[in-house]
């Protein structure tokens, strides 16, 4: 048994809200097996660590991210403050690319007109102006809308005769031409369908890669929230990744158009750390691209953004998900897809026992009474906000959001009093360079403040041990993983050692703390 001893392992809170520790813990055949005081375990061929009084979390679990997208960024062009902050420097930035005057695509990432000089989205001109020869394309930080270049238009066949396809929308310049801008993934897709198909190998080492960094960042497990059949089936590529390293353990939610392309084929459950745990859905957008779909018009808009999802095409995923035993997983930031949502599912019968059944994602915008009818509902919800996103996007929020429900976004003390509530990156997908370290999101959700300090609505503030409970037991259970989350006997031995009180510090500076060491299944990861 490999024992440690003397330290202050946290294992949750007590009555009071306040954290409770251990001071030892023993792991075999990578479980926990033991926790508890210094005296109480005794084992003559144990194998002892001192832990010398210091802290012992349970691994991050990101219970909401795109780790492929992520392991992409690291061939983008990142358009992310503090790196770009101007149309222009976008242009250069592509221009710096080692594939730039190739034949290859040049995709890049981040860009958000709130923060950008010009204070607006570039368009194919502007991409035009990196090259005309080559495609050129750009994810906004949202990841709800891309730009591409003329050559990227003409490759679509997009033209000024094009019609929005259901669900999405196409950009046009005041005389009638395609801008480039492309809103939301059926639009998007417009284009994407005639993107070159990846090297397997290649992003299988590309997530390998990724792994190494999760280690250093305390990361045990990971959410893929938008995985797909082709053009290879996304969980032969976390399988092939576990071959060369890849440590962390997965549940995949694919999306419902690709099993519906697929075949709807049915789904055999494996006692497997990377599996397929659910269905994918949009209702609507994003608050930052003003595609949210909310219950009266955006400030100085005359639209309420866009809802791209009915209510038959729930239920019929809904009954594939109750077929197959997987949660359903639904993309809703606005307050009249919350609305929707809650009309269409409430009186449906749960079918996943004691972990919920719908899992709400982004969650953005709930009201007391919405968030009250959830938790009396037949239905079993849970949520999946991002406070990351008010921290990284605080303009374009406060841009997009009368007063009023600025204040009710992301009311993570208030959604974690009425139902499961966890905390994720949703990375890369949000004004931020590094958004996969979870670090950011426990000081964001402790502090409630803006990098420069403005104020996020810290009534919302939530305490360091609710909001590590969120990041790890609570991201177990909203992600069927059973086995882990939590410092417990018969849980997996995944935990983080930290050289900073995390629970003393000044909380302004939790953002910047990283992991001495980190253990998956009882075995160093990570650190000396």
């Amino acid at each position: 048994m490999l024992v440690f001893k003397n330290g202050r392992i946290f294992i949750g809170l007590d009555e009071n809200k306040q954290p409770k520790f251990a001071e030892a813990m023993g792991i075999e055949n990578g479980k926990f097996v033991f926790v508890g005081n210094n005296n109480e375990i005794e084992k003559a061929d144990s194998v002892s660590i001192d832990l010398q009084s210091q802290i012992v979390l349970p691994s991050f679990i990101d219970s909401h991210t795109h780790p492929d997208y992520v392991s992409d960024n690291m061939n983008r062009v990142l358009c992310l403050p503090p790196l770009i902050h101007s149309i222009s420097e976008i242009q250069e930035a592509f221009k710096q690319h080692k594939d730039y005057g190739t034949q290859k695509w040049l995709e890049g990432f981040g860009y958000d007109e709130a923060v950008l000089q010009d204070r607006r989205t570039p368009t194919c001109k502007d991409l035009d102006e990196i090259s005309t020869t080559q495609v050129v394309f750009v994810y906004h930080s949202s990841g709800h809308i891309l730009v591409c270049n003329s050559l990227g238009l003409a490759l679509a066949g997009i033209t000024k005769d094009s019609k929005n396809p259901i669900g999405g929308k196409i950009g046009f310049f005041e005389n009638g031409e395609p801008n480039g801008i492309l809103y939301e993934p059926n639009a998007m897709k417009l284009f994407l369908d005639k993107k070159p198909k990846p090297n397997f190998d290649i992003l299988v080492q590309r997530m390998v890669h990724l792994g190494k960094r999760y280690d250093k960042l305390g990361i045990g497990a990971v959410t893929d929230m938008y995985a797909f059949y082709e053009p290879y089936d996304r969980i032969a590529l976390y399988r092939a990744a576990r071959e060369r390293g890849f440590k962390q353990n997965v549940t995949l939610y694919y999306h419902w158009d690709s099993i519906k392309k697929h075949g709807k084929p049915p789904i055999i459950h494996e006692d497997n750390d990377i599996k397929i745990g659910g269905v994918k859905l949009f209702i609507d957008g994003s608050i930052a691209g003003k595609t949210a779909y909310m219950l009266r018009n955006y400030p100085n808009e005359n639209h309420r953004g866009m809802k791209v999802l009915d209510s038959e095409t729930i239920l019929e995923a809904l009954e594939y998900a109750r077929r197959n035993h997987l949660q359903l997983a639904i993309h809703a930031m606005g307050d009249a897809s919350i609305e929707f949502l809650i009309e269409t599912l409430q009186d449906k019968e749960p079918w996943m026992g004691d972990i919920p059944t719908i899992r709400i994602e982004h969650a953005s915008l709930i009201s007391d009474s919405q968030l009250q009818t959830m938790r009396d509902a037949k239905m079993t919800f849970s949520l999946a906000p991002q406070t990351i996103f008010l921290y990284a996007e605080y303009d374009a929020y406060l841009q997009s959001l009368d007063s009023d429900l600025f204040q009710r976004v992301y009311a993570i003390q208030s959604y974690n009093a009425f139902l499961l509530t966890s905390l994720s990156s949703d990375a890369p997908a949000t004004l931020w360079a590094e958004p996969e370290n979870l670090y950011t999101t426990l000081g964001a959700s402790v502090n409630r403040e803006t990098p420069d300090g403005r104020d996020m609505n810290k009534n919302e503030a939530v305490s360091v041990g609710e909001a590590i409970i969120m990041l790890s037991k609570n991201g177990a259970i909203i992600s069927n993983m059973r086995d882990e989350g939590e410092i417990a006997v018969g849980k997996y031995a995944n935990f983080q050692i930290l050289t900073e009180d995390v629970f003393s510090m000044d909380s302004k500076k939790i953002a910047d703390v990283l992991p001495k060491q980190t253990y998956i299944r009882g075995k160093k990861v990570f650190g000396i």
